[in-house]
Order: structure tokens, then sequence, then C-alpha cells
């Protein structure tokens, strides 16, 4: 699926000392993503539909002949917010999962089922500024006998996800037989414009739920692209580590990423290129 991004900047009113709204101000044109193409097959892989700049839905798993084997549908309630996201087969436009969303205030709550499997999952946010910081809880619960603890905690700097830290681990009550691992990936870039920076703004839940609920899309939220992952793994005590560099070239025009390869040396995690478009 889809992996990295580019950016834009926000539009300023500047007023005169009349008070009144200086009209041969220029403004600034934004930019939203519109495919994402494969680089090692030459093929589109990602299409993004939206609607007065906000996000309606996302097709993939392009089929090879022009034509899309599934999309995620974008469903919005009277007051503007995603109410559910449906994964629909386009082949009999029948809805193989759902993800419907409940907030409440500082919280989101995620609700998941399949048509195979009814079902329901539930997963629930610590939010902050439109930005995930901690998924599940880190009170240990009890279950038949033994403690667990899961969750994943988020650190965000000026706006990008810096770290993320997966912790899991269960042991008896008083202790002993415990198991555990922590998986962190840390993230690096730079400071170009991101071409999926203003699409974000717009709506803020696009963020949240492809790239850190669904975890469909590896991109920015904020200004830069990528040019670093790292990642560490520690399970029992045993450690292993790998890092991976970014190779961008950028649009002369737009200033946006263009393509990029994120490579460890031994293969590629992706190689992709970006078409962005003008929004509305």
């Amino acid at each position: 699926m889809l992996k990295m991004a580019a950016g834009a900047a926000m539009l300023a009113l500047i007023m005169t000392s009349c008070g009144k709204k200086d009209d041969n101000t220029p403004s600034v044109q934004q930019y939203l993503p519109l495919t994402v193409v494969d680089n090692e097959i030459g093929q589109v892989v990602d299409s993004f539909v939206f609607k007065n700049n906000i996000i309606q839905s996302v097709y993939t798993d392009n089929a090879g002949n022009g034509n899309w084997r599934y999309y995620y549908n974008f469903v919005y309630g009277t007051d503007g917010r995603c109410k559910k996201v449906e994964y629909v087969n386009t082949q009999n436009n029948k809805v193989e999962y759902t993800d419907s969303v409940a907030y409440n205030n500082d919280k989101i709550t995620m609700t998941s089922w399949s048509i195979d499997n009814p079902s329901k999952s539930t997963y629930e946010y610590a939010m902050k500024n439109n930005l995930a910081v901690l998924m599940g809880s880190k009170d240990s619960i009890i279950r038949e006998g033994r403690k667990y603890v899961n969750y994943t905690e988020y650190t965000l700097t000026g706006g990008n996800l810096t770290t993320m830290n997966i912790v899991s681990g269960t042991s008896n009550l008083d202790g002993s037989g415990k198991s555990s691992y922590t998986y962190t990936y840390n993230y690096f870039y730079d400071n170009k414009p991101n071409g999926f920076q203003y699409a974000f703004e717009k709506n803020p839940f696009l963020y949240f739920y492809m790239v850190t609920y669904d975890e469909f899309l590896e991109v920015p939220r904020g200004a830069g692209n990528f040019t670093k992952r790292t990642f560490t793994a520690n399970s029992n005590g045993n450690t292993s580590s790998n890092t991976f560099e970014a190779i961008n070239t950028y649009n002369a025009e737009t200033g946006f990423l263009q393509t990029q390869k994120l490579t460890d040396g031994d293969g590629a995690a992706w190689d992709f290129k970006y078409n962005f478009r003008k929004a509305d």
C-alpha cells in the first residue's frame, strides 16, 4: 500500500490599518495527494478521492487492468466528523470490513468487525491535539490467573511522530513466569514540504485512521518527509535492530516528495512515486 509523503503551508489573512482585508494578498496554493505509484511494478497502487478538500474514498489493490479491487469509504455525520469507514469490495460492492468511530473528549474508540466474523474488536486511543499518544492502557489486567499489559505509545515532536513503542507482556500474579517484548521505531525527517499535510490539516481523522489505526500509510503528519527509520526489538532480553535510509527526490516546482525508496541496503521496504493535485 502507500507509505511516504511531502507538504504545504497555511493561508494567512493580513489586515490593513483600517481593519479591512487586503484583497491583494496572494493566497497560498494548497495541494492534496492524488496517486501513489509502486516503482517496482510501474503501477498506481493507491488513488485518493476528495470532495471540498475532504477525503471521501481511497482506492487500493489495483487489479492491473485499470480496475480497483477495494476502496475505503469514509462516512461522515451531520457534525462533519467521520462516523465509520467501510472497506468495500468493488467486484460486488459489498462492505467486507467496518470500522466505527466513537468520540469522547480526548479519546477515540474504534470498533471493528467483518462480514465473515461479526464478533467485534475494540481499541481505545488517548488523543492530544488530534494525534494519538497512547493505544490501550499501561495498567495490567488479570485474566485466567495471569497479568497482562499491552499498549502502544506515540511520541510526537512538531506534529510528527518521532518514536513509537509497542509493549506487550505477561506474568503470573506473583511476578514469576514473565514474558515481554518491546518494539521501538524511531523516525527522522527532512525540512522539505509535505504534500499530505494540507489533507491532514483539513481532516485530522484521515491521518489518525490511515496512518495510526489502520497502518495503511506511513507518511508524516506535519512538515517534512522521512529520511530514516530505525527499529529495535527486545524480546525477553534478546535484542535486534535495523536501520532503513530513505533515498528521496523532489518535484522542482512544488518542492514535494516525488519519489522515495526506503532501504536497509539489502532490500527495499518500499519504492514509491507520489503525485499531488491542486486543492479546490
